[in-house]
């Protein structure tokens, strides 16, 4: 089976100009995507309060039983005794999530690192890996995605925290 020259001309012309879109289409790709990274590279960065959290465990202690954990604001020292945990998020990736009870002394302290990327954010934590997917508005941020958040080995639990700036880092 031959090509008539006509039909190769136009054959070749048309493989070059669609190899030429998706070059030019991947050479724009890096920059749309720098551009929800940057953006909350910068929103980011400071303390942050959580507001609320909600977990969906797909299962619970090992067991097919599954399992909700929803926590409002008001019930952080009404219910648990405590004040919200509080995440700062430095410039050069790491953070620290502090719990501490309602007395103010600290409970409990998560040190990790974090890395916007393209429309997800990774949290790597001691012996687990997060990946959320941030909305991010003014002082408001909301994290969701599943996860393994009861760190059984499969990211089957359905994870959604809110927070609110407390103040602005650099």
């Amino acid at each position: 089976m031959s090509l008539h020259p006509t039909r190769t001309g136009l054959f070749l012309l048309l493989l070059f100009t669609i190899s030429c879109t998706e070059g030019g289409a991947e050479s724009e790709s890096p920059a749309a995507e720098a551009t929800p990274s940057a953006a909350l590279n910068e929103g980011l960065l400071g303390t942050w309060e959580t507001v609320e959290l909600d977990i969906e465990y797909a299962t619970f202690q090992g067991g097919d039983t599954a399992y909700a954990e929803v926590i409002r604001e008001a019930d952080w020292g009404r219910v648990y005794g405590v004040k919200p945990p509080s995440t700062v998020f430095t410039p050069d990736g790491k953070l620290r999530r502090t719990h501490r009870l309602r007395d103010g002394r600290v409970a409990n302290v998560t040190n990790g690192i974090w890395r916007a990327q393209g429309d997800s954010l990774l949290v790597i934590e001691p012996n687990v890996t997060f990946t959320y997917f941030p909305q991010l508005s003014g002082d408001r941020l909301e994290l969701s995605g599943l996860v393994d958040q009861d760190r059984d080995g499969q990211r089957d639990d359905r994870y959604r925290a809110v927070y609110r700036l407390v103040s602005r880092t650099r």
